[in-house]
C-alpha cells in the first residue's frame, strides 16, 4: 500500500515538509516506475462509466477553460471526441484500492483526503488557469501531460475564496514539467496552474488534502460554546449601551478563561481523530449479530486498519474509554493491556482475549465484550 514516503520518493518526507509543503510546487519523477497502475486504469474508468449512475457535478466535463453545465453530460461521448476533459469526483468512494490508499494517507498526515479522476485528450485544455483551496498531488496514470504552475496571489485561500473572480498571474510559470505515468506533481493551496495533454490521451488522479485551519478551529470552538447556557443567553436590549457592553466584556473574560484551559488543544485533536472513518465500515452478517463465534474461542478478530485510536481512563477509574472512527465507547472492568492488544494492528482470537483477561469468564464476560465491539464496528470478525 502506498504511503506519503513512497509517493515522494526519492525525496524524504522531512525534506518535503520543510522545503515544499504549502510553500513551493514540486515535480517528482518516477524514473519510469509505474507505481500507480494498481490504483486506476482505462478499464476502471470504463467500469465506473458503465455501471455507476453519476449525478452532476459528480461527473462533469470541461472544455477550453469552461466547465460545461449539467445538460451537457448527456453528450459525453460527443464532447470527449471534441476534446472535453472528463472529471469524476470522489473515486476514493468507489474503488477499494483508492479507498485504502486515501485511508493510509489520512493516517500518515492526520487530515481528510479525496481523489478525483481526470481524462484529457491531446492538445485541448480543459480548465483555464486557476488555483485550488486545498493541497494537491497529481498522480499520472496514463499518457503525458504538461503542467504549468504559478506562484500564489492570495496566501492560503479558504474554500469560499475561489479563483474564478480573480485575475491569474502573468509571465513565465514558476514550474513547468511533463508528467509521465508514475510521476507526481505537488501543487500548494492557492498556486495557479493549468495543464494540456500531449500526443496521446491522458489519465490522472488528483489527490486533495484538506488541512484544518485556524478558522476551522474557531468554528469547532463555536460549536463547543453552544453547549454552554451563558453563550446561548440573549444579550440585553439595546435601550442603553452600557448593559450590552458589560455583557460582551463578561463573555470575553469567560472566553479568555476557556482558551487558557490546558486540555483545549487535546480536545480539538480528539475531535479531528473522531472524523476519520475506516475505508471498510460494514461486515455483515456479523454486525447484525449472526455467526460472531462460528469457531468458538478460536474465532479470529481484527481491528480497523489505519485508524487512530485513543484510550483514556474513565473519570471514576472503573475502566477505559475508546475513541475511534467517530465513536466513543466506555468499557468498565477492563485493563489497558487488553485494549492496547486489541488495537495493535494484529489479528487475535477469543483465546488470546482469555489470556489477556485471565479472571474473566468466556460466556459471561468475554463473549458480550467482543460482541459489543463487533456490533459497534470497532473490531471485525476476520473471515479469511
Amino acid at each position: 500500500m502506498l504511503s506519503l514516503a513512497q509517493i515522494l520518493k526519492p525525496y524524504k518526507v522531512e525534506e518535503f515538509l520543510e522545503n515544499y509543503w504549502t510553500s513551493q510546487a514540486l515535480y517528482v519523477s518516477s524514473q519510469g516506475e509505474r507505481k500507480f497502475d494498481y490504483l486506476f486504469s482505462w478499464e476502471q474508468l470504463n467500469y465506473l462509466l458503465n455501471y455507476h449512475q453519476f449525478q452532476y457535478p459528480e461527473l462533469r466535463l470541461a472544455l477550453d477553460g469552461k466547465v460545461l453545465d449539467k445538460s451537457e453530460n448527456a453528450n459525453l461521448l460527443k464532447l470527449c471526441q471534441e476534446g472535453a476533459t472528463l472529471i469524476i469526483n470522489g473515486v476514493h468512494k468507489l474503488i477499494p484500492e483508492i479507498a485504502q490508499f486515501t485511508s493510509s494517507l489520512r493516517y500518515d498526515i492526520g487530515y481528510s483526503t479525496q481523489v478525483n479522476a481526470y481524462c484529457s485528450w491531446p492538445g485541448r485544455q480543459g480548465f483555464s488557469p486557476h488555483y485550488d483551496t486545498h493541497e494537491v498531488f497529481i498522480l499520472q496514470i496514463e499518457g503525458k501531460k504538461q503542467w504549468r504552475v504559478f506562484t500564489d496571489t492570495k496566501k492560503y485561500p479558504l474554500p469560499e475564496q475561489k479563483s474564478s473572480s480573480l485575475v491569474p498571474p502573468e509571465g513565465e510559470p514558476d514550474l513547468s514539467c511533463i508528467l509521465n505515468p508514475g510521476d507526481v506533481l505537488y501543487i500548494p493551496r492557492g498556486y495557479w496552474h493549468y495543464a494540456i495533454a500531449l500526443d496521446e490521451p491522458s489519465l490522472h488522479l488528483t489527490l486533495g488534502v484538506h488541512c484544518q485551519t485556524g478558522i476551522d478551529f474557531l468554528e469547532w470552538l463555536v460549536t463547543e460554546l453552544q453547549q454552554q447556557e451563558e453563550w446561548r443567553k440573549s444579550l440585553p436590549l439595546r435601550t442603553e449601551a452600557a448593559p450590552v457592553a458589560a455583557s460582551i466584556e463578561k463573555l470575553i473574560a469567560d472566553l479568555n478563561q476557556y482558551l487558557t484551559d490546558p486540555t483545549l488543544a487535546q480536545e480539538y485533536i480528539n475531535y479531528l481523530d473522531s472524523l476519520g472513518k475506516p475505508a471498510a465500515r460494514y461486515s455483515l452478517p456479523y454486525q447484525a449479530g449472526f455467526h460472531l463465534f462460528s469457531q468458538g474461542a478460536a474465532t479470529q478478530f481484527k481491528s480497523a486498519k489505519l485508524q487512530r485510536v485513543k484510550i483514556a481512563e474513565l473519570s471514576d477509574n472503573s475502566g477505559y474509554k475508546i475513541i475511534t472512527s467517530g465513536k466513543e465507547i466506555s468499557l468498565r472492568g477492563v485493563n489497558r493491556n487488553l485494549l492496547e492488544n486489541l488495537f495493535n494492528g494484529e489479528t487475535f482470537t477469543g483465546n488470546d482475549v482469555m489470556q489477556w483477561l485471565p479472571d474473566y469468564d468466556w460466556e459471561l464476560d468475554i463473549v458480550p465484550l467482543l460482541s459489543r465491539l463487533v456490533l459497534e464496528g470497532v473490531i471485525f470478525v476476520d473471515s479469511k
